[in-house]
């Protein structure tokens, strides 16, 4: 099949100061004498350029031949004509090795193009041969075996199999390969082998090897093995198990025979003694007699059954909770026994408590005692016949611990008249425990309480501070124990102030300048501390505040003046209450008696002032009209020679 690839690629080289130039028409690679062929074909790969040059432009240029997209050969070259020569790859006595995608490249200087790809397919694979060094075997010797396809090339991947069975696979870089295997024994072998190799499009398979027989006799050192008495048993009896082998082998010195039971060797010579053992129930199970010679193993097992002379011991603890300074009972017994062997007599018990013994001596498998805190830990107890012991499972007791005296207390703030909160709690019993609260010995409410950190909490409400010794509370865990009963509550109880009352020194009505004036707030009742605020009534924050431990506190006014004047109020509050305004008192600072003395007389002074400037006035004027009256009659009797002068 010919394909053809065209490059439109336009080269310029320049060399010397003319410049050259290079035209890719086309790059073809074709195969002879066919893409498809058998193996042992000569094979022929032709990269054929066809390009245009300028002048006499003789370029250097290579082609680069590659397989499944490596690199496989380059072929240098120098132009000495117009053209260029094509590129060749010869491949001789093709092999499947040789199948592939090929493809070549042509290089110009630095310029370069590709040519199609051409898919070679080899047909066909040499069989391969097998041999073995040895036809017939002794079970556990190896047989080498050699696969052999010396024609092919690359790497081959050899497979060799026994009938079906595949032994080996393995991959080679040459043409053959060899292998030690292990035939399995008292059969005759049928071996062949084969191989594949690795192409682009998967893979080519060759076929089957011609075909080997191998016979492979059996070692026969079959063990056999031997219970004695019987391999059906009663504890306490002697047990003698034997093994050996019923051939010339057995007396081998390269023969070994090992005893094991549940993968672990009881023994590893039993070529000259049995194995021997007083059997327990325990000692029941499948025993294996192992031979091996020569690296080859054979194994023979026998069952061995061992009744029980008397059965496990099973401990009770009755009851199995209890609280504390209660009765309690251990018993340590076995629910069955061989008769015809002991009788129910003949089993001794011993009971243990943290590995302690409870029972010395006699003991009928029943221990009593008292729970408490000694009584408490792990008890195991062991039956015993003669050497034959049995364990019984460890089983934990610990006696319920009784509830401790209650306490009472309360949390937060105990204030008159408002609702408070109770808490009754032990330190220490055993959940759950019911709490009672009391008050004056009768039943108000009760709560059970079933988890570590859980208290008791109860809700209630006082009128007066005695009634808070009024409160008890009772806690109870146990039917058989009487409530246990706290002390009284006892709390700092928190009377809230009431009726603040605002007094003021001296009298509203007698405050003058000058004076300090004492504003004094009381309360009729609360419980200190109490803090006091003063105010004006014409601003919103206090004048004054004060906490004193007593029921009244006072705020002065130093040195009163008008600007005091105006209206006054209180309050008080305590940790349990504030209360509401006081009552108002408002006064008017009046004038120092000195500054009325002054003032009357600077206006007495004024008035008599007064008075004497109007007499004066008065008298002044009294005389001007005298004297005008005067002039006014006179001038008829004045005569002409008067002394009369008058002032223009």
């Amino acid at each position: 099949m010919w394909a053809t690839h065209t490059c439109l690629l336009l080269l310029l080289i320049f060399t010397s100061n003319e410049a050259q130039s290079v035209l890719f028409k086309s790059l073809t690679l074709s195969v002879e004498p066919a893409e498809e062929v058998e193996r042992g074909t000569n094979l022929t790969l032709t990269c054929d350029a066809k390009v245009s040059v300028s002048g006499g432009y003789r370029p250097k240029y290579s082609y680069i031949f590659y397989k499944d997209f490596k690199m496989l050969q380059m072929i240098q070259n120098e132009a000495t004509a117009p053209g260029m020569t094509p590129g060749i790859l010869y491949i001789p006595h093709s092999r499947a090795f040789h199948s592939g995608k090929y493809k070549c490249e042509v290089n110009v200087e630095e310029k370069g193009t590709s040519s199609n790809t051409v898919n070679v397919v080899v047909k066909g694979l040499q069989t391969p041969q097998l041999s073995v060094d040895r036809n017939v075997v002794m079970e556990g010797e190896g047989v080498r075996a050699t696969c052999r396809a010396e024609e092919e090339q690359g790497s081959l991947t050899f497979s060799l199999k026994d009938g079906e069975e595949e032994l080996y696979r393995d991959e080679a870089s040459k043409g053959s390969v060899e292998k030690m295997v292990s035939l399995k024994p008292g059969r005759t072998a049928t071996l062949s082998c084969s191989y594949y190799i690795n192409v682009a499009d998967g893979r080519l398979e060759s076929n089957s090897s011609n075909v080997v027989s191998v016979d492979v006799k059996e070692l026969d050192i079959l063990p056999f093995i031997k219970i004695q008495p019987s391999p059906e048993v009663i504890e306490g009896d002697t047990v003698n198990i034997s093994c050996g082998v019923n051939t010339s082998l057995g007396n081998s010195s390269s023969l070994s025979l090992q005893l094991a039971k549940d993968l672990k060797i009881l023994k590893l010579n039993m070529k000259l003694t049995p194995y021997s053992k007083v059997v327990l129930a325990s000692d029941a199970g499948e025993y294996e007699c192992n031979s091996e010679m020569d690296n080859v193993q054979k194994t023979t097992s026998a069952n061995l059954s061992v009744r029980e002379l008397f059965s496990r011991p099973i401990l009770t603890i009755s009851p199995s909770e209890e609280f504390e300074m209660q009765p309690f009972t251990v018993r340590c017994t076995s629910s069955h026994y061989v008769s015809e062997r002991i009788s129910r007599d003949d089993v001794k018990y011993s009971v243990y408590r943290d590995g302690n013994l409870l029972t010395p001596g006699a003991f009928d498998g029943a221990y009593t005692d008292t729970t408490g805190n000694r009584t408490n830990g792990n008890y195991t107890c062991i039956a015993q016949v003669e050497n034959i012991t049995k364990h019984s499972q460890s089983h934990s007791f610990r006696a319920k611990v009784l509830v401790s005296t209650p306490r009472i207390q309360v949390t937060g703030k105990v204030v008159l008249g408002r609702p408070f909160q109770i808490h009754c709690f032990s330190d220490r019993g055993t959940f759950p425990i019911t709490y009672r609260l009391l008050r004056n010995q009768n039943l108000l409410n009760h709560s059970q309480v079933s988890h570590p950190g859980e208290e008791a909490i109860f809700s209630s409400v006082i009128s007066s501070e005695k009634q808070i010794q009024e409160f008890s509370c009772e806690a109870q865990n146990s039917p058989h124990t009487s409530p246990l009963l706290s002390k009284a509550l006892n709390a700092t109880v928190i009377v809230p102030v009431e009726n603040s009352f605002l007094t003021v020194v001296p009298s509203p009505d007698d405050v003058t300048e000058g004076q300090d004036v004492f504003l004094i707030c009381s309360i009729m009742k609360g419980t200190p501390p109490i803090s006091f605020s003063w105010y004006s009534s014409d601003k919103d924050s206090p004048l004054n505040s004060s906490s004193v431990i007593s029921n009244y506190s006072t705020h002065i006014l130093y040195s009163v003046s008008g600007e005091h004047s105006g209206s006054y109020y209180c309050k008080a509050m305590n940790e349990g209450k504030e209360t509401g305004n006081s009552n108002v008192i408002s006064f008017t600072v009046r004038m120092a008696r000195w500054k009325k003395s002054l003032i009357g007389g600077v206006c007495f002074v004024f008035v008599a002032v007064l008075v004497v400037v109007l007499v004066i006035y008065y008298r002044s004027m009294r005389g001007k009209r005298e004297t005008a009256a005067q002039l006014s009659v006179k001038p008829a009797s004045l005569k002409s020679d008067d002394p009369i002068t008058s002032h223009p």
